[in-house]
């Protein structure tokens, strides 16, 4: 979005012609977004509806908003304005062709109210509450689906690890056909991936950050530590591929590199979360004292009480002086917004911002301004509840398991490489029919366990960070924070583990 047009002039020949383009062409409707769209598009409409201004004015500019919902809204204008429908009437044909069931009986409610003659600032207000709620609810809904799903996954991967240990111990007992394990491995290997799937589509949609060319410090950090260091990461890779070198040592260099950018978004995440949670508080304090001494927003801000704001503090301090300073108050508010890095922030100023400059009640605009900042905030908190623990959860289990399969593997070896060097002194001439002796001269079904379960940790070091970032949502870059975690764990313990392993056949050998 193009923030500089904050409050674009009104050009409705123009405006209509890209809703005539945009009618005729094929549009894609996320529903999975649908509903945080419609709340915060009522909530537009219905705080620039206080300022009195005729309903085309308020469809012209709601047409404008980036969400899934204006397609509907330019289709509206477009009657109205094109084909010289009323607005009832538009409400009324567009709502029986949209397919979704919110938005036609939004628009059909639309059309009735319009028809009656209601005022259309309350029943705009009156929907943007219903809205929310609905929203809300369904968010709701998501995150407690989202625990049983959290649960399903730790149990998945558990038993993709339980496989491994069946597939070992009948491996000692009885001869197994290279073509089962391969069968197995394949089976674990999909099991793990479908599992990361599921936990994208259990785990609640919506939009944290911002796309403006304005960005946060910690963005700008992250994006241009992204250029560098993952194409770093590839190279190095690539060479340590070629060269031979250990895995444990390969994924530690890798992770080495990934952590920058990865952590530069994981800071900036947590700083949005408290961002969002003061928003709603400053936006209300100056709708209020604005309307209470008749100030406009500028002198309402010299006048506010910084010492509650903690996180939004600094940036609503240079947002005053740079107002004071006489610079135009859409580069002020633009630079305010792209510097939290918010998308919820950009959705609820943008509204608060145009309904004060068209003449609205900055009260009633503040108020449900931070209604909607509020109520995202508060469903963003409820599901950090569930994502901490299952990002803790996932983290401990990616160690166990990494461990636990080295180890075996690691055992395996070792009790073979024994029994071989008994086998060849003829101490245990007479077990050599056993199976575990035809695994032992059988070199193939060895390399391939360690196929197994070197594939089975590579696996696992992508999707756990990939499940943990579907959970708790947020910049796609936080992938590299959670991933370099993961190759840190998976690399010591593939340099940690055997060692360990060869300590422990050291000491039994030194107490016999």
């Amino acid at each position: 979005m193009n923030f500089s047009a904050f409050l674009p002039k009104l050009k409705t020949k123009d405006s209509s012609k890209g809703a005539k383009s945009a009618q005729n062409k094929k549009e894609s409707v996320n529903t999975e977004l649908l509903g945080v769209d419609l709340f915060c598009h009522l909530t537009y409409m219905a705080a620039v509806s206080t300022s009195k201004l005729p309903r085309h004015i308020v469809f012209e500019y709601a047409a404008k908003l980036p969400y899934i919902s204006s397609r509907y809204i330019r289709d509206v204008t477009f009657l109205a304005h094109q084909l010289n429908y009323d607005y009832p009437e538009a409400c009324r044909m567009i709502g029986q062709r949209a397919k979704e069931p919110e938005v036609r009986a939004l628009l059909l409610r639309m059309s009735n109210s319009f028809a009656s003659g209601e005022d259309e600032g309350e029943f705009l207000a009156r929907e943007a509450s219903v809205a929310g709620e609905i929203y809300s609810e369904q968010y709701q809904h998501s995150v407690e689906s989202l625990k049983k799903w959290t649960d399903a996954y730790a149990a998945l991967i558990l038993s993709a690890a339980l496989i491994v240990v069946i597939c070992v111990v009948s491996m000692l007992i009885f001869p197994m056909d290279k073509n089962t394990i391969a069968v197995l491995t394949w089976f674990m290997l999909v099991a793990i991936m479908a599992g990361g799937w599921i936990m994208y589509r259990a785990s609640p949609k919506e939009t944290k950050t911002h796309s403006l060319e304005i960005k946060s410090p910690e963005q700008e950090i992250g994006t241009k530590l992204f250029k560098v260091m993952v194409p770093l990461a590839g190279i190095v890779g690539l060479v340590c591929l070629i060269a031979g070198a250990p895995l444990g040592v390969t994924m530690l260099l890798l992770a080495v590199l990934l952590l920058p950018p990865g952590l530069a978004l994981f800071i900036d995440d947590r700083k949005i979360d408290k961002r969002d949670a003061e928003i709603g508080g400053f936006l209300r304090s100056v709708g209020s004292i604005s309307k209470a001494i008749g100030a406009t927003i500028a002198e309402t801000l010299d006048r506010l009480d910084y010492n509650a704001l903690h996180s939004l503090k600094n940036l609503a301090q240079k947002l005053k002086a740079s107002l004071s300073f006489g610079i135009t108050p859409q580069l002020c508010w633009q630079r305010f917004v792209g510097e939290t890095g918010s998308e919820t922030i950009h959705r609820s100023v943008r509204t608060f911002y145009d309904g004060v400059e068209l003449g609205g009640d900055p009260e009633v605009i503040g108020t449900e301004c931070a209604d909607l900042a509020m109520k995202v905030s508060l469903l963003r908190e409820k599901r950090k509840a569930v994502a901490s623990s299952f990002s803790y959860l996932c983290i401990v289990m990616h160690t166990a398991i990494v461990a636990l399969l080295v180890g075996i593997y690691q055992v395996v070896l070792k009790f073979s490489e024994a029994l071989q060097t008994a086998g060849e002194s003829g101490a245990m001439e007479g077990l050599t029919g056993l199976p575990v002796f035809q695994l032992i001269h059988d070199a193939s079904q060895l390399s391939q366990l360690k196929l197994m379960t070197t594939a089975l940790i590579i696996v696992l070091t992508l999707v756990n960070p990939a499940a943990i970032k579907f959970v708790e949502g947020g910049h796609n870059y936080k992938y590299l924070f959670y991933l370099s975690i993961t190759l840190a764990i998976s690399g010591l313990c593939l340099l940690a583990v055997p060692s360990m392993v060869s300590n422990v056949f050291g000491f039994i050998s030194l107490i016999k």
